[in-house]
């Protein structure tokens, strides 16, 4: 499945269409270890075999909060079932987020931020990203 996403975004040759996976590879990462009982980083290989196709088109925005505001919104249907299981799955995709080696990346903690002013952080992002300078990596974390 992984294999299939990266390949689906190197097939594309129209840089106008956008393709947005939610959690995508990282969610791996974290739920194999912590609920399926395997390690999951196996998708940073699947990453690195087709990133040389895609390095300048794919960005990674991976959205984190405090474990206790996560809680105070929980539906019950959650695979954690307490504060320290939360902690670990905020962990886990921070932790994957910066093993990524996808260059683009923005790690952003909500907070008790509004839905507007998250969508202005990620579209300032966006546009700010699309400046390459040497081929260095662009990276904004606000954690």
């Amino acid at each position: 499945m992984y294999s299939q996403m990266f390949g689906m975004m190197a097939s594309l040759k129209d840089t106008s269409t956008n393709i947005i996976f939610n959690r995508s590879h990282l969610g791996e990462s974290v739920y194999a270890p912590l609920y399926r009982g395997y390690n999951g980083d196996y998708v940073f290989d699947i990453e690195k075999k087709f990133l040389h196709e895609v390095k300048d088109q794919v960005y990674l925005i991976t959205l984190v909060n405090d474990p206790e505001t996560i809680l105070s919104r929980d539906d019950g249907k959650s695979f954690y079932v307490d504060a320290e299981g939360v902690k670990a799955e905020c962990d886990g995709f921070i932790r994957a987020h910066r093993t990524s080696k996808i260059k683009n990346k923005l790690l952003l903690s909500v907070g008790t931020m509004g839905p507007e002013e998250v969508s202005n952080i990620i579209v300032d992002f966006l546009n700010d990203a699309q400046i390459v300078y040497n081929d260095q990596q662009q990276t904004l974390d606000l954690v």
